[in-house]
């Protein structure tokens, strides 16, 4: 089970917990916490993300300083990629299928959601890193800190569009 998941049942009042106990709600309360602790856990990737976007925002003077069309048309790209991404995480299912939902999410899919939220943590650290090393990279630097921190983006991106894989069950945990 997620480390999210305990924190998230250990903030439940007494009677929420006991609650747990009677017949029939406690699977649904259960699906509840496992999308809380997704929910969490993708708000916790925004709140890494977004303070990179802004320092990969804060390099685009020094691109068009360089003056360089190929290196803005780099910069405009990776803008794209980063948009892309931050879009795909405020925007994801929080593991919710309906009743009439041909596609029915279950309690194993929300762990495994959870399994592979939990690994986005790192890969959203290494994207951070990348961003912000635009941002103090030297103006001859620029391109090849532009490159790396594209190629993360789209290995992220890449991520974000397994994790509906992965809640459906089509492939195995990352």
């Amino acid at each position: 089970m997620s480390r999210v998941l305990d924190e998230v049942r250990g903030r439940l009042s007494l009677s929420e917990r006991i609650a747990l106990y009677v017949p029939g709600y406690r699977g649904y309360k259960e699906k509840e916490l496992r999308r809380e602790a997704d929910r969490l856990i993708r708000e916790h990737l925004l709140r890494k993300l977004e303070p990179a976007y802004r320092d990969f925002k804060s390099s685009m003077a020094a691109v068009a300083a360089a003056g360089d069309p190929g290196l803005m048309q780099l910069y405009s790209q990776v803008q794209a990629v980063f948009d892309r991404v931050l879009a795909k995480l405020r925007t994801a299912s929080y593991g919710y299928s309906g009743f009439f939902d041909a596609v029915k999410i279950r309690e194993p899919e929300l762990d495994r959601m959870l399994e592979y939220d939990w690994g986005l943590i790192q890969a959203a650290d290494a994207l951070a890193s990348a961003a912000r090393s635009v941002a103090a990279a030297e103006p001859g630097k620029v391109p090849e800190a532009l490159a790396s921190l594209r190629n993360k983006l789209l290995e992220f991106e890449g991520l974000l569009l397994k994790r509906e894989e992965v809640i459906r069950g089509v492939v195995g945990e990352a």
